[in-house]
């Protein structure tokens, strides 16, 4: 057999190489549309923009491409004097259901709230008002799964998402019972819906100067480790590994908010010291998770604890420890 020109082994290397690139970018193209539901033609002009960097041009699509919608919605079931809210925010292409809460209550102030505010001020209003007084909390609880479960179910049988659409799948949700609805809708990008407003400076302002516990304490847990240190031996600024395990609703929107919660359940997150103090045979711990989010929990001293990071003493502590 004789050997192949260099021309012909050159020519098959550039088709293969060729092939090789045609078919990595078929694979960025999937992922995109995996990782954020754009369509193909959307994925490529992102990727040209981006130089076919895929971390760029996932970044890009969070950016330019609106296609999440928060429904705002204000109702009265006027038979009963109940008035609520609610909020939906979907997924426009994958018909998926990105967040659902709501609240329902025996107060009219309740209606008063504006649904023309952006869609994070709404739900932490929903929230606040599920403290409030004439608040139906276990109604709201049962009403709010029951209505989760319908909801996700019901905007994938529809062809086309719409505010109408939207409208009568609520009114058939809660038939006989008639309803008056306000709603208002507002377009998301994904960069748009996945920043919580502010959300960063809370972060960035948690201090470890004074004892000012904030105003909302969370019941909380320290994770235990064989391997860890016990209370007596934590400092103030130490970082351990905490699981809120408050029940309120309020607990529920911060951990959710500062990372402490996933898909419907309470995951373990960071937290510092911020005072401990001996009590007989336990140590009460405060940690801080912002600026006016702290938690509180009890610890036996005999226990041993899962510390992430240690905050260094001033050298003066070193040779003078008293």
């Amino acid at each position: 057999m004789y050997p192949r020109p260099i021309e012909t082994l050159g020519a098959q290397a550039a088709g293969d190489r060729s092939t090789i690139k045609i078919m990595k970018k078929k694979d960025q193209i999937q992922l995109l549309m995996a990782e954020t539901g754009c369509e193909q033609n959307e994925a490529e002009f992102a990727l040209s923009l981006s130089g076919d960097n895929t971390e760029k041009a996932i970044a890009t699509i969070g950016i330019l491409l609106k296609f999440i919608t928060a429904f705002k919605i204000k109702l009265i079931l006027p038979q009963e004097n109940v008035y609520g809210l609610i909020q939906i925010a979907l997924n426009m292409k994958t018909a998926e259901v990105l967040r659902s809460s709501i609240v329902l209550s025996h107060n009219p102030s309740v209606y008063e709230i504006a649904a023309a505010q952006d869609w994070f001020s709404f739900e932490k209003a929903i929230f606040s008002a599920r403290l409030d007084p004439g608040a139906m909390e276990i109604y709201t609880q049962s009403v709010e799964e029951n209505f989760t479960l319908y909801i996700k179910q019901a905007v994938k049988e529809i062809s086309k998402i719409s505010y109408e659409e939207i409208e009568d799948l609520i009114k058939a949700f809660f038939y006989p019972k008639p309803v008056t609805l306000e709603i208002i809708s507002e377009e998301l990008s994904l960069s748009q819906f996945k920043k919580l407003p502010n959300f960063d400076d809370v972060k960035n302002k948690t201090s470890f100067t004074g004892y000012d516990l904030g105003f909302v304490k969370l019941e909380v847990e320290i994770l235990e480790d064989p391997n860890g240190k016990p209370p007596g031996k934590l400092s103030e600024g130490d970082t351990v590994l905490s699981l809120i395990t408050d029940e309120r609703d309020i607990a529920h929107y911060l951990a959710h908010l500062i990372g402490g919660r996933k898909g419907g359940s309470m995951i373990p997150l960071a937290a510092a010291i911020k005072k401990i103090v001996p009590n007989n045979d336990d140590f009460e711990i405060h940690l801080i998770y912002a600026t006016s989010i702290t938690g509180y929990v009890k610890v036996k001293k005999d226990k041993t604890l899962k510390v992430l990071e240690t905050k260094n003493p001033p050298w003066w502590k070193k040779i003078m420890p008293w």
